[in-house]
């Protein structure tokens, strides 16, 4: 099965570092996909709800591969919940509760900082050391993910310094979680870890959305059903619960227990690569000769930063 082979496969860096690609590629597609749903429901309560499907899907699949349940401990459990919600409830939480209070441009300038603060953690944790490749490569793209946004767009006031500073605070929990979570997930079976993440994070959570979940499930039976919802809607939400959020989250520990944090930090900011090449082909979405070159010093960032490491064994 799938998760066999990956795991089989997972201390060839060939594989590791393909499948940080393909993580963002996933995560760049997503962010059409989001834009569907949120348009239709709360996005908070979206995020809720995509865990908790998530989780239950991945439980049915980790019960039917039959792997050996963790002993659950204070240990075990003591590193669950915090990992649970800097990594899921609590940066998801904060980024969407940001983003109806900033605009997205600010949004995604301020996302661009979770590979610098990786760096920043990582090297105060010593768990990397900072070399001048490693500041090269990062340097190179960080430019060219700061330049490819119109940053004309972008307009850090008063107005909006709430909004800016929960999206912030999102981005210094995901960080936090890629450097803390690297021994948590070698530790213990990825699939039972992405499963009880899932859970945790939709229990978390589910305590802020009480109220938007009990009105959720009692207009449930007096809404449309399925087939009112657009071809387009349902394929989304599809999308975003397995290949987006199933999927994604279950390669990323999967490769966070293998890659040194900062790698797979600085692989963010191959998302807007993505984003361009998707809208480019599917949306007709012109593509510049900023947005190629920009492109280029982000890939060029990547072999630097993460090349010389990708000969190490894991």
């Amino acid at each position: 099965m799938f998760w066999d082979i990956t795991h089989n496969m997972s201390n060839s860096s060939a594989f590791i570092y393909s499948m940080l690609l393909l993580i963002q590629v996933l995560f760049g597609i997503n962010f059409f996909t989001s834009k569907v749903i949120v348009g239709v429901m709360d996005p908070i309560l979206w995020s809720n709800l995509r865990f908790f499907i998530a989780g239950v899907l991945m439980l049915l699949v980790t019960l039917a591969t039959g792997r050996k349940h963790p002993k659950v401990d204070k240990e075990f459990l003591y590193a669950l919940v915090p990992l649970s919600a800097l990594g899921m409830a609590l940066g998801q939480g904060l980024f969407l509760f940001g983003l109806k209070h900033t605009s997205s441009v600010n949004t995604a300038v301020l996302t661009t900082t979770i590979p610098i603060l990786t760096l920043v953690i990582v090297v105060a944790r010593k768990q990397e050391e900072l070399t001048m490749k490693k500041l090269v490569g990062f340097g190179l793209a960080f430019l060219g993910v700061v330049l490819i946004r119109d940053l004309s767009k972008a307009s850090f006031e008063s107005s909006s310094f709430f909004g800016d500073l929960m999206v912030f605070m999102g981005a210094m929990c995901f960080a936090l979680y890629l450097s803390f979570g690297k021994g948590f997930l070698r530790k213990y079976d990825n699939l039972w870890i992405t499963t009880y993440m899932f859970l945790t994070s939709a229990a978390l959570m589910a305590v802020f959305n009480a109220s938007k979940i009990f009105t959720f499930l009692s207009n449930l039976q007096s809404s449309p059903g399925l087939e009112s919802y657009s071809t387009l809607f349902v394929t989304c939400v599809l999308y975003t619960i397995i290949g987006a959020t199933l999927l994604t989250y279950f390669l990323n520990n999967l490769v966070l227990a293998k890659a040194p944090p900062a790698h797979v930090a600085l692989s963010i900011y191959f998302q807007p690569v993505v984003a361009g090449v998707f809208g480019w082909w599917f949306l007709d979405e012109s593509i510049g000769a900023r947005t190629i070159f920009c492109s280029f010093l982000i890939m060029m960032g990547l072999v630097v930063s993460i090349y010389p490491g990708a000969k190490k064994s894991f």
